[in-house]
């Protein structure tokens, strides 16, 4: 039975006139990388609503894997988050105008979820392919430490069989100045592409595991 993946990405939003984590969902579902059968979702930049398509999604179909895609417009390369903090908060406003000033997102929750997919995998199969990746132990404040947090926090809960994971992009060369952090769209996709076929080949998820969540 091939691999179910659920691979999301956000709206433009603020300066960026373009998403790359939306741009890459199209090719990334038609390619079916490892023979995965890939379901995609665009996710409001909405601290109300970015949430609810994933969780829609997860309480009604099965997957193996949830990878969150979102833009790091300082990024040099494509990084695999390995924890989401339960904070959230931006100098910016989200695309409703509403800004939050460093709150909880679940008032009574654990301090930090960690992802539960292989971050040392991905990095060196994403390198392999030419894409310069990395770790990384900082995912923001913003709404991609939010979806993340929201992600594990509901597979938790429900103990759900399924990996999550958050992965930040860097912009696209033609929207950044000279010199400024960017990739090309051919190059994310064959860095995404080497990620998703290491999340197809993997075993089911572990039901009895939980999520890695502490104060």
């Amino acid at each position: 039975m091939p691999a179910r993946v659920l691979l999301a990405g956000f709206e433009p939003f603020g300066p960026h006139p373009v998403n790359p984590s939306e741009r890459v969902l199209r090719p990334l579902a038609a390619a079916a990388p490892g023979g995965a059968v890939i379901s995609t979702r665009v996710l409001r930049v909405s601290y109300r609503d970015a949430f609810s398509p994933i969780r829609e999604a997860l309480d009604h179909e099965r997957f193996d894997t949830v990878l969150l895609l979102g833009l790091g417009a300082d990024r040099r390369v494509i990084s695999f988050e390995r924890v989401a903090v339960n904070r959230r908060g931006a100098t910016r406003p989200d695309n409703d105008g509403v800004r939050r000033g460093g709150e909880r997102i679940e008032t009574a929750g654990p301090a930090a979820c960690f992802s539960t997919v292989p971050i040392d995998e991905l990095v060196s199969a994403t390198r392999a392919a030419g894409a310069p990746a990395a770790g990384s132990d900082d995912a923001g404040t913003f709404l991609c430490n939010q979806v993340l947090y929201q992600t594990l926090r509901h597979c938790d809960r429900n103990r759900l069989r399924v990996r999550a994971g958050f992965v930040h992009l860097p912009p696209f060369p033609e929207h950044v100045e000279t010199g400024e952090p960017s990739l090309s769209e051919a190059t994310l996709l064959a860095g995404l592409a080497a990620a998703i076929e290491v999340v197809a080949a993997l075993p089911r998820p572990d039901a009895t595991r939980p999520v890695e969540c502490g104060e």
